[in-house]
């Protein structure tokens, strides 16, 4: 059954955000190859980020790498020994103050949750040279302060200095809006940024209420593009993942609406989904 809004469901955010994500960066994919192939092809890649979980009473938030060398915990007498034989005087002479005073502990437990970030690498099938990078942002992405924010912006960074083109596309209406000078102040966002065109870019901003749109999504030649439906990929992903069925559409949404769109969804799902606002 196909969705109820024209455009994006914003439903979806706040209740099935992580497994749409992924079907989303599936559709994409599929949705591009038929027109990259036989120069070019879409692989699917992820990075995973390891955090604190929300209930935990700090908000730093950490990753954990895959391989790490785990070192016996010294003792203090071994750490003044250490110290002595690489003849580091004043760390010998800090180390013998507090030695009395000072014992071993151990630290708290830090309660973590992991989860993965798919994007889309569009390549030479050939030479496998970089072409352009298609993320979706995730709510981590745009949480300032947290491993998710860092480890994008980091990322953003180096794409930027390069030269391979970054299509960004941001379908979430919470969280903080990533780094766009005058960027259209809409529910929704698509960055268009070529490399030659920097520190310029095409930003492409759409409603609640709007269709998603087509965008081009750019290639190794000046003038080379191929089209990306967005409205499409959502229709195909809406219907195949079942969302009519997975998704309470009885529960307020998240993030709130405003009055006027609250109004406007609940008017929408009587009529197509003959639910009592």
């Amino acid at each position: 059954m196909p969705s109820p809004f024209p455009g994006m469901d914003p439903f979806i955010e706040g209740q099935r955000w992580e497994a749409f994500h992924a079907m989303f960066i599936v559709g994409i994919q599929e949705a591009l190859m038929p027109q990259l192939v036989p120069r070019y092809i879409a692989t699917i890649e992820e990075r995973l980020i390891v955090e604190y979980e929300p209930e935990a009473e700090t908000s730093e938030r950490v990753i954990v790498p895959d391989a790490s060398i785990v070192e016996e915990f010294p003792s203090l007498s071994s750490v003044v020994t250490v110290a002595a034989s690489a003849v580091v005087a004043e760390v010998v002479q800090v180390v013998a103050q507090i030695a009395e005073k000072a014992k071993e502990v151990k630290i708290a437990e830090l309660p973590e949750y992991e989860h993965r970030e798919r994007f889309i690498e569009i390549r030479v099938r050939e030479t496998g040279e970089l072409v352009t990078v298609i993320e979706l942002l995730s709510p981590a992405n745009k949480q300032r302060g947290n491993i998710g924010w860092h480890l994008y912006l980091r990322k953003r960074r180096e794409i930027f200095y390069s030269k391979v083109h970054l299509v960004e596309l941001d379908l979430l209406r919470s969280g903080e809006r990533l780094p766009i000078v005058e960027a259209p102040k809409t529910d929704y966002l698509a960055l268009i940024s070529r490399w030659e065109w920097r520190p310029k870019a095409v930003c492409v901003g759409w409603d609640l209420k709007d269709v998603l749109p087509t965008i081009p999504i750019p290639l190794k030649g000046r003038d080379e593009w191929v089209k990306l439906d967005l409205q499409a990929v959502f229709n195909t992903v809406y219907e195949r993942g079942g969302y009519r069925y997975l998704l309470d559409y009885r529960r307020p949404v998240e993030p709130p609406l405003k009055d006027e769109e609250r109004s406007w969804v609940e008017e929408l799902l009587a009529k197509a989904l003959q639910v009592t606002p």
